[in-house]
């Protein structure tokens, strides 16, 4: 947590490094978005060709298939449930079952609709994430930013905690092994880190009972030349701001005098090691000083980072409540934004557009893409590769991985916006297995975004977040309001009345069941400030991962119920 012991020079090397191999690969995959049905076709028959001799390829004779058409025809479309005993003898160390690539890691999911999801972590896979997510995303910084970014380190929130299997294989987040496949392994991700990331890597690797968001926050404090921000999903990277905001006097405290304070949740050893890379900052605590001279009620980032350009991770559209926030009070006009394609643990299936651009371009190279129209149900026979998808219509992607899935039900449902050359560009809507059917409305969370977004601009109240209750004993929908502050000003009958006006114009199917009554009008509720910041700080200190925790739109479970009901404002 020193200043930047590897020294600037050495951060603009490694950053120079990374953009000159980001360039070729930024050029190349522009390229290949000339050609992406076509490339996206090979892929295919790359995979099957080498996934023959597999069990999963054995029984639908990969062998013998030698046309999309072909594959459509023989290989059924999948969910998790149809392969769990698969993955289960693969996490036991079995080979050759659904994939004949080599893996020793399994990519876990966060568990928010139940049992984790594991999904193997193959070489190939790696490379994909590698190309795609590290070097494309440098090459396009390297292209469409100022090349001032090169000279300072990212204020980087990502965090990665895996666990091994008495088979040997390790069970986690994909970012805590990647290191393995992109700079030579874990020996030298303490120096890669040093040299490119403000964090230490005790909040990048952190063991339980670890308050990461203070290592995280104090550490990019610390540095005045950071010059970006990498986060997973920009309602993260919000939390940090918040937590500088509320408590810049400790942060600022420790980092004069090269202390930790001693009601900061670490263990004795994590403590002991920060304390060995840490030193007195007198000057640089004076500035941060004199910047929160008066309070944090301001846009502080430019004042704090005067160097920082752009912000990277999960925004736009979906996010656009923490995309607005973080301009209106953090950060103002000083951000590039550059926001992550759609990608899952299961694969990436996109890449930026570019700066400031929500939409994405579709990657033709990192796994084999069919589009099903979600007004078509289960109808699988309607399942159309990239070439065949029509501007303006929403679709869920069905993937076959280079991690051993094959027409997988990803849930992902995505708008056409349009092409770049012969690839689709895409806008991510929303999960499919997340909307609220109570009398087949299918009500999807960019409706309940929509109808609380406007119902909050009419009544000028500030919203800082939201979740839904689908309330099935008295058929109804609960709202559950998070404004930015608690003195609204707005009862909560008022709160309803607007927000059931605007769910009939996002949704008219949810209109017409209410007119019928087969559905009640909604009921909404105000929030305690900060409650979605406690119910994650809570779930990561259970062992959730930061990065994969997803904003609560739904609420799909009983703990989860308990613990929104038990924050309302009295």
């Amino acid at each position: 947590m020193a200043k930047n012991t590897m020294g600037a020079g050495i951060t603009y090397q490694a950053n120079l490094q990374d953009a000159e191999t980001g360039k070729a690969v930024y050029a190349a995959v522009n390229e290949e978005f000339k050609k992406g049905p076509e490339l996206n076709e090979e892929l295919l028959m790359r995979i099957l060709r080498e996934n023959k001799d597999t069990e999963y390829g054995r029984k639908y004779g990969f062998s013998d298939i030698s046309s999309v058409e072909e594959y459509q025809n023989r290989v059924p479309v999948i969910v998790y449930d149809n392969i769990a005993n698969d993955l289960e003898r693969m996490s036991n160390g079995q080979k050759n079952i659904l994939t004949a690539y080599t893996f020793t890691h399994m990519n876990e999911t966060s568990a928010t609709m139940g049992i984790p999801k594991r999904i193997p972590m193959t070489q190939a896979q790696a490379q994909v994430f590698l190309r795609y997510n590290k070097q494309y995303m440098d090459g396009l910084k390297a292209e469409l930013l100022d090349s001032t970014w090169m000279a300072g380190r990212a204020f980087c929130t990502t965090e990665g905690k895996h666990r091994t299997l008495d088979s040997g294989i390790t069970v986690g987040d994909a970012s805590s092994v990647m290191a393995d496949y992109i700079r030579g392994g874990k020996e030298s991700l303490g120096n890669m880190m040093s040299a490119l990331f403000t964090s230490p890597i005790e909040a990048t690797l952190p063991v339980p009972n670890t308050d990461t968001k203070y290592i995280h926050t104090r550490a990019a404090l610390m540095d005045e030349n950071a010059t970006g921000i990498i986060t997973g999903f920009y309602s993260l990277v919000l939390n940090y701001l918040r937590y500088i905001g509320d408590h810049y006097e400790l942060l600022i405290h420790d980092i004069e005098k090269g202390t930790i304070d001693a009601d900061i949740k670490l263990s004795p050893e994590v403590r002991e090691s920060l304390l060995q890379k840490i030193q007195p900052m007198p000057e640089r605590a004076a500035r941060l000083r004199e910047i929160f001279a008066n309070g944090s009620d301001f846009c502080f980032i430019p004042e704090v980072w005067p160097q920082m350009t752009y912000l990277t991770g999960v925004g736009g559209d979906g996010f656009r409540i923490y995309d607005r926030i973080i301009k209106e009070r953090y950060s103002g006009d000083c951000l590039k934004n550059i926001y992550f394609g759609v990608t899952a643990s299961e694969g990436l299936w996109s890449v930026p557009g570019g700066i400031d651009i929500e939409d994405s371009v579709l990657a033709p190279s990192s796994a084999f893409l069919e589009f099903l129209p979600v007004d078509c149900g289960d109808n699988f026979s309607r399942c159309v590769t990239m070439d065949k998808l029509e501007k303006g219509r929403i679709y869920e992607i069905i993937a076959t991985n280079l991690s051993g899935f094959y027409r997988y039900r990803t849930s992902d449902a995505v708008e056409v916006t349009g092409f770049r050359e012969q690839t689709p560009t895409v806008r991510f809507m929303y999960r499919v297995n997340r909307t609220i059917n109570m009398a087949a409305e299918k009500t999807t969370e960019k409706a309940l975004q929509v109808a609380v977004e406007g119902a909050m601009e009419e009544l000028g109240v500030e919203l800082s977040d939201f979740s839904v209750y689908p309330d099935y004993d008295n058929m109804t929908y609960v709202f559950l309001v998070e404004p930015m502050k608690e003195d609204v000003g707005v009862n909560e009958q008022q709160l309803t009345d607007c927000i059931y006006k605007h769910m009939r114009k996002a949704n008219g199917e949810f209109a017409g069941y209410v007119d019928t009554g087969r559905i009640k009008r909604p009921v909404a509720h105000w929030l305690q400030s900060q409650t979605a910041t406690l119910y994650r700080d809570m779930m990561v200190f259970k062992g959730a991962s930061a990065n994969q925790l997803k904003p609560v739109r739904v609420i799909m479970n009983e703990k989860q119920r308990k613990f929104f009901f038990g924050l309302l404002m009295e």
